[in-house]
């Protein structure tokens, strides 16, 4: 598992050594139905330990991605055409029970433009709301550009 349960509060040294000890012992390691299952036959990368048990992680994998600094859950890409050359994809923000990541309600819209530069992304409730801060975003990093291009007659007239 690549990313580690945030509800987990122990280093993976601590993890590792407690893992061992309660294979030893012959714990029980829990899924998401309630069902135990000795701790041994559970891959050390697919258990965390929450809550005083030994939690068997969902196997689900979602594309991650973090925009404007949370996590998000891409989902299918959607086909929108507009004049703009932004794409836009189902998003849901990612969240976590003891047992891994929650299953993506896909309430979010998220847009993405590809510079040389590299992603921009953001996202909101809607496609015209993930336009406009993904809008703003561009602005924000490419302001100079914009004003030099966009005002080139007024700066002209001002020398």
């Amino acid at each position: 598992m690549n990313n580690r349960n945030p509800l987990a509060t122990q280093t993976i040294a601590e993890k590792r050594a407690q893992y061992i000890r309660d294979c030893a012992s012959g714990e029980n390691a829990y899924n998401s139905a309630d069902t135990a299952m000795p701790l041994s036959d559970v891959p050390f990368d697919c258990v965390e330990f929450i809550g005083g048990l030994w939690r068997v992680q969902n196997g689900k994998h979602y594309n991650i991605c973090k925009i404007r600094d949370r996590q998000m859950i891409l989902g299918q890409r959607l086909n929108h055409n507009e004049k703009t050359f932004f794409e836009y994809y189902q998003a849901a923000l990612l969240s976590y029970n003891c047992y891994g990541p929650l299953p993506p309600r896909f309430d979010m819209i998220a847009a993405k433009y590809t510079t040389d530069h590299g992603e921009y992304w953001s996202y909101g409730k809607s496609i015209a709301d993930a336009r406009a801060f993904l809008g703003i975003r561009l602005y924000d990093e490419y302001m100079n550009l914009i004003h030099s291009v966009a005002c080139k007659k007024i700066m002209q007239n001002a020398k």
